[in-house]
C-alpha cells in the first residue's frame, strides 16, 4: 500500500465516524477509540511515543528534580517503572534534545526537560491539536487565545492567571530558576566591560543596571559577580510583579528591588543597561513593541544600552531544540523565539536601528545590545 492510499484511507476513516458517531453504542465508541489509539500509535515517531511515555510516568519531573544528575534507576524507583523500559525510552530522548547524558545511565535535564516537566505547559501541549482544528491551522491571536486556555478552560492569559494561582506561580519562579541555572550565563563570554562599561564614569548614585521582569535576580547577581560594586559603582534594580518579589526567598546582594509592570512606563529613566532577559519571547510582537517601547522613552540616546539576552535563531539551519522551544511558546502564550531577522524587524519597528548581535561559543542564549 502506498502512503497515498494509506492517508486516503485514514481520511475516509475520520468522515465515517464524524458521521456516524451519534449512532453507535458506548461498546462499539470504546473499540473504536481503542483501534484509533493504536493507529496513532503505530505511526508515532519514536521520539513522539519516548515523549508521551516519559510523559506519562512523570520521568521529565523526576529528571528536573535532581540538578547534579539522576540515574536510570533512581528515575525508575520514583516512577514505579522497569529500569531496563526506561533505559531504552532514555536514550531516544538524549538523542532527541530532551535529556542530557552527563554520564553512562545519569541523565540532567536540557531546556526542553524542564519544559516538559511543567503539568501546565504539559496540559497545554496536549490541548493543541483540538485548539488547532477550532481555529482552522490558524495561529494564536494573542496570549488570550491559545491552546493553554482551552486546556485550563479560563480566558485568562497565562501570566494573569499565574497570579491568580500562587502555587503553581512559586513552580514557575522555580523552574526560570533551574532553567538559568543549567544555561551558560552571559556575564562568562560576553565582554561587559569592552561593549557595556567602556569608557563610563560611574559613582553610587549612576543608574548602571536595570533588569527588568527579572524574576528571583539570577541574572541581577551573576552581573553583579562578574562588576562587583566595589569595581564598577552604581545602583542595580531587579523589576517585576509583586506576586513574584512575594516568593523571594533571597534578595541579590547590593540590589533594589522594585515592583514594576513592563507594560506600564519606565520609571527608571536614563540607566546605563536597560536588560530583558527571557521576556520578550513570551510575547508576540505587538505586546513585545509595547515593552520595548516603555524602554526606549526612557533610554538616553548616545549613553543607554538595551541588552536583550535571548535565543537568536539563524534565519535558515534552526537547530532541534529551538525549533521546539519556539512551538511551546506559541502553545502556551501565542509568541515564538525569534530568528535574527525577526529580531531586526522587531527593533526597527520601535525606531531601533543602531544594534549589534553577539553569539555564544556552542549552543545557548545570544546577546542583542541597542543604542538609541
Amino acid at each position: 500500500m502506498s502512503s497515498s492510499s494509506l492517508k486516503h484511507d485514514i481520511v475516509s476513516i475520520v468522515k465515517t465516524a464524524r458521521l456516524t458517531r451519534e449512532s453507535l453504542d458506548e461498546n462499539s465508541r470504546v473499540q473504536a477509540l481503542s483501534a484509533a489509539r493504536e493507529l496513532v500509535q503505530t505511526l508515532s515517531s519514536p521520539a513522539e511515543t519516548a515523549i508521551q511515555d516519559v510523559s506519562m510516568l512523570g520521568a521529565f519531573r523526576a529528571i528536573c528534580g535532581q540538578r547534579k544528575g539522576i540515574t536510570t534507576h533512581e528515575i525508575a524507583a520514583k516512577c514505579g517503572a522497569s529500569p531496563s523500559v526506561l533505559s531504552q525510552v532514555l536514550k531516544v530522548l538524549v538523542a532527541t534534545g530532551y535529556v542530557l547524558e552527563a554520564g553512562v545511565q545519569l541523565y540532567t535535564p536540557s531546556a526542553l526537560t524542564m519544559v516538559m516537566a511543567d503539568p501546565v505547559m504539559e496540559a497545554a501541549t496536549r490541548a493543541a491539536p483540538e485548539f488547532f482544528r477550532r481555529n482552522n491551522n490558524q495561529a494564536p491571536t494573542s496570549i488570550e487565545d491559545t491552546p493553554f486556555q482551552l486546556s485550563k478552560n479560563t480566558k485568562l492569559g497565562y501570566f494573569s492567571w499565574l497570579s491568580e494561582n500562587p502555587s503553581l506561580a512559586k513552580d514557575f519562579q522555580q523552574f526560570m530558576s533551574i532553567k538559568q541555572q543549567k544555561t551558560p550565563s552571559w556575564v562568562d563570554w560576553f565582554d561587559i566591560d569592552r561593549v557595556l562599561l567602556a569608557g563610563l564614569n560611574t559613582t553610587e548614585e549612576t543608574v548602571l543596571f536595570v533588569d527588568v521582569g527579572g524574576g528571583e535576580g539570577l541574572y541581577t547577581q551573576a552581573f553583579n559577580s562578574k562588576c562587583p560594586p566595589s569595581r564598577t559603582p552604581g545602583r542595580r534594580i531587579l523589576q517585576d510583579l509583586p506576586h513574584v518579589f512575594s516568593n523571594l526567598a533571597n534578595t541579590p546582594e547590593a540590589t533594589e528591588l522594585m515592583a514594576h509592570d513592563f507594560f506600564t512606563p519606565q520609571p527608571i529613566k536614563g540607566a546605563r543597561v536597560y536588560y530583558l532577559h527571557w521576556v520578550l519571547h513570551d510575547w508576540a510582537d505587538e505586546r513585545a513593541r509595547d515593552i520595548l517601547r516603555h524602554i526606549v522613552e526612557a533610554m538616553e540616546p548616545g549613553y543607554s544600552r538595551l541588552v536583550i539576552n535571548e535565543n537568536i535563531i539563524p534565519d535558515q539551519g534552526c537547530d532541534y531544540t529551538s525549533a521546539c522551544l519556539s512551538l511551546l511558546m506559541m502553545v502556551q502564550v501565542g509568541a515564538l523565539e525569534r530568528t535574527e531577522l525577526q529580531w531586526r524587524e522587531l527593533l526597527n519597528s520601535v525606531g531601533l536601528t543602531d544594534f549589534a548581535f553577539y553569539q555564544p561559543p556552542g549552543e545557548g542564549e545570544g546577546v542583542i545590545v541597542a543604542t538609541k
